[in-house]
């Protein structure tokens, strides 16, 4: 049994009872109870219930009139803006600046409602914003209105009762394993070759190829670290933290990247010498030819060239991601083993991006079908 701990008169205790949890909250000579499956519900049952009584002034939930755009604001910059990623803080920023305070940020936190943001919602459709970006604004709101509600300002997240969005997803187009071979065997020895083994073989982000630095490359152990990535931040190339938790890890070459960064090696090494006074030393693998960050602009324009020299129909460069998942999963190679190679935030994320969208496994069971019944 969870032990019950007694709090001022207005906020109550919860406890277990049975298979479910019971929120008992007394207030002005009244006494609320309130039972569901889950603490959190168990709570909001009991706080909507004291907002019913008489003259109630339930805690915090009427005696704080924030106004939404003023808690957004200070919920992401003080409380939110360390925990994540710089590009998803700018991107929450914009959202909320552009977007949630203009249609509902005048509105307190307690006259908030379902209605109130599935119209925000409908508004940026009709204004033109993509479904992501949608999507994205009801997320932003229902991560900060959560954090209202555990600290008792509202009694309920109303985005909980919010349809997300349908976002039509973008299709993927992998490149296939002879367009691979291509593209690796042209480039044989080049600069640009450890650059494809990256992309095509280990699946690295962008900013992750950016942002690798040679001590985190262990080639006597054929491994390398992935902990941070290359980010634009106020106009300047930066090093910034990773997309997720799970987005650190530790990736184990194949001998073909392997070899390719050897030679990498070299290939920087001679650019150093050419130029050593003004080398600026980050330790990058893919460093300019100053030892300064490359251009993501450079890095991508150089990724198209690669593909109309070899013949092969234009891909984005996520694509290359893709590509390498898609290969992965065509050898028999286990979800959360490529889920933990792409540092994905979950192995439901891979499953539901490239089980789905690999053809390879569907034909060897349609081969497999066949042998049974000839």
């Amino acid at each position: 049994m969870l032990k019950r701990t007694r709090k001022p008169n207005g906020q109550g205790y919860t406890y277990k009872n049975g298979t479910s949890y019971r929120t008992v909250i007394k207030h002005r000579g009244y006494t609320v109870t309130a039972s569901a499956k889950t603490i959190q519900e168990s709570k909001r049952l009991a706080r909507e219930k004291v907002r019913a009584l008489p003259y109630s002034d339930f805690g915090l939930i009427l005696k704080q009139k924030i106004a939404l755009g003023e808690y957004l604001t200070n919920w992401l910059e003080r409380e939110h803006k360390d925990q994540i990623a710089y590009s998803t803080y700018k991107r929450y920023e914009s959202l909320i600046r552009n977007h949630i305070n203009p249609n509902i940020g005048k509105y307190l936190l307690q006259e908030l409602n379902p209605r109130l943001i599935t119209n925000l919602l409908i508004s940026m459709k009709e204004q033109g914003q993509s479904p992501r970006s949608q999507q994205q604004t009801r997320a932003v709101l229902s991560i900060a209105l959560n954090c209202a509600e555990d600290q008792e300002i509202i009694a309920s997240n109303p985005v909980r009762k919010v349809r997300n969005p349908h976002n039509r997803e973008v299709q993927i187009k992998p490149l296939n394993l002879g367009e691979v071979k291509r593209l690796l065997k042209t480039y044989e020895g080049t600069y640009m070759s450890a650059r494809l083994h990256l992309a095509l073989l280990c699946g690295l982000r962008q900013g992750e190829v950016l942002g690798l630095t040679c001590s985190n490359v262990n080639l006597l152990d054929s491994t390398i670290l992935i902990d941070k990535q290359m980010q634009i931040i106020n106009g300047s190339s930066s090093f910034t933290q990773l997309k997720t938790r799970r987005s650190k890890r530790i990736i184990v070459l194949d001998e073909s990247t392997k070899r390719s960064l050897e030679n990498h090696q070299r290939i920087v090494n001679q650019m150093r010498s050419i130029s050593p006074l003004n080398w600026k030393d980050l330790d990058l693998v893919f460093p300019k030819n100053d030892g300064s960050f490359r251009s993501a602009n450079t890095d991508h324009a150089h990724w198209k060239n690669a593909l109309t020299l070899c013949g092969i129909s234009p891909r984005r460069l996520h694509d290359a991601r893709h590509t390498a998942a898609t290969l992965m999963y065509s050898q028999s190679i286990g979800v959360e083993t490529i889920s933990r190679t792409l540092g994905h935030s979950s192995s439901a994320v891979t499953s539901r991006i490239y089980v789905h969208n690999s053809e390879e496994p569907l034909r060897k069971a349609a081969l497999a079908m066949s042998l049974l019944i000839d």
